[in-house]
């Protein structure tokens, strides 16, 4: 029997699917422990994620991270300690004249049984008088005449055609009464009558109308505020045989009230709480006689604005890792956004720097002004500053060390 020879076989091993799957998971594996070594910015960024900004404030991922938080409103430093407020010239000035204050052509009065017929003559005051007299003439009588002024009887008597003028003491509001005795009983059909002619009433009036003089002085806000001192001088041209005293108020309130020494200055120290925001008024009345005013000049001197003072903290732990740079510390403020510029001066801790910008928004960074502990910081300006929100805020140099 013929025996025909056989090939040799290798030995039975694993199927070439498992040695690709096992490759495979060989190669992941060293994957996955080269990402775990990796630092998280690097695995983020081969893992396609959006990294987080180095040194960008997050809020919340830094426990603490608002030191302060405040708003200012605004801050406003005067560039002067000292203000004049200048007063145009005036004159003041009483005249006076001799006129006539009432005149009537006629005055009829008549008294019978059956008639009583009066004449009055009303008379009304603006301005100062004095001497003042009645005169009239009489152009046909019998009996007697009666002159009442206010109520109360003047003259009572007989008048042929001329009398002496007789005084009035008037006042602001005046009734003159002309009227004739009443007629006897035992006289039935007899008449008593006065027709008065040319009736007039005459004085010395004093013009009161260029007497007084209110002068007005606007104060801003802040000089009003800050205001320590005031003073008020003018310069008074008179005669002082003719003048009378002269009334100065501010605001109401008497400030003087004397005969001027004409020809030399006056000045009058003033209540700084009597001067209000806004508009004053300054007001000059002159007692007799003729006065000018000039030189008038109202003196404000302020004192040094107090700026407020923030504190806040920074405990030990946060100061030293402020000190190893890994974490800032910023200044941060927020303005209207007026497009002014604005410049101040910083001081933290009493280190000064400097601010000067026109944008809304304004950052700094204050890691060498800070201490460990209590902490102080003032915003002294140089301009008005409207500021809105002023924060000290805390964030990490590397986004993994805000944990």
């Amino acid at each position: 029997m013929a025996c025909f020879g056989k090939r040799a076989q290798a030995p039975p091993g694993p199927p070439s699917g498992a040695n690709a799957a096992i490759l495979v998971i060989t190669i992941a594996g060293f994957i996955l422990l080269y990402l775990l070594f990796l630092p998280k910015a690097d695995r983020d960024k081969m893992l396609d994620k959006e990294p987080s900004p180095v040194g960008a404030v997050v809020p919340g991922t830094l426990r603490g991270s608002t030191l302060l938080s405040e708003n200012p409103g605004t801050l406003t430093r005067l560039k002067e300690k000292e203000f004049e407020h200048r007063i145009p010239s005036f004159n003041l000035f009483t005249k006076k004249e001799d006129i006539v204050l009432k005149s009537a052509d006629s005055v009829y009065a008549e008294t019978s049984r059956s008639t009583n017929k009066r004449k009055s003559l009303i008379l009304a005051l603006k301005d100062k008088v004095e001497n003042a007299k009645l005169a009239f003439s009489v152009a046909s009588h019998k009996g007697n005449l009666i002159i009442k002024l206010n109520d109360n009887e003047i003259f009572a008597g007989e008048v042929d055609s001329f009398t002496e003028p007789l005084s009035l003491a008037l006042k602001e509001e005046n009734l003159l009464e002309f009227s004739t005795e009443p007629v006897p009983w035992y006289k039935p059909f007899s008449k008593n009558f006065y027709d008065l002619r040319d009736v007039k009433v005459t004085a010395t009036v004093e013009r009161l109308e260029n007497k007084e003089a209110v002068q007005t002085f606007v104060i801003g806000g802040e000089e009003a505020n800050l205001l320590s001192e005031a003073s008020l001088s003018y310069f008074v041209d008179c005669n002082v045989r003719d003048v009378g005293k002269l009334t100065v108020n501010l605001n109401g309130i008497l400030i003087a009230s004397k005969v001027p020494d004409c020809g030399v200055p006056e000045r009058q120290q003033l209540d700084p709480k009597d001067i209000v925001a806004g508009k004053n008024e300054i007001s000059f009345v002159a007692e007799k006689g003729t006065y000018l005013l000039d030189r008038i000049v109202l003196r404000t001197k302020l004192e040094e604005p107090i700026f407020p003072v923030y504190f806040f903290s920074v405990n030990g732990s946060v100061f030293r890792r402020i000190e190893n740079n890994t974490i800032n510390s910023s200044l941060q403020l927020r303005f209207v956004d007026d497009k002014e510029r604005k410049t101040a001066n910083l001081e933290i801790n009493s280190q000064k720097t400097r601010l000067d910008t026109r944008a809304a928004n304004f950052s700094k960074n204050i890691d060498s002004f800070l201490v460990a502990g209590t902490n102080f910081l003032r915003i002294v300006p140089e301009t008005t500053l409207h500021i809105l929100e002023l924060n000290v805020l805390l964030d990490c140099r590397r986004a993994e060390e805000c944990s």
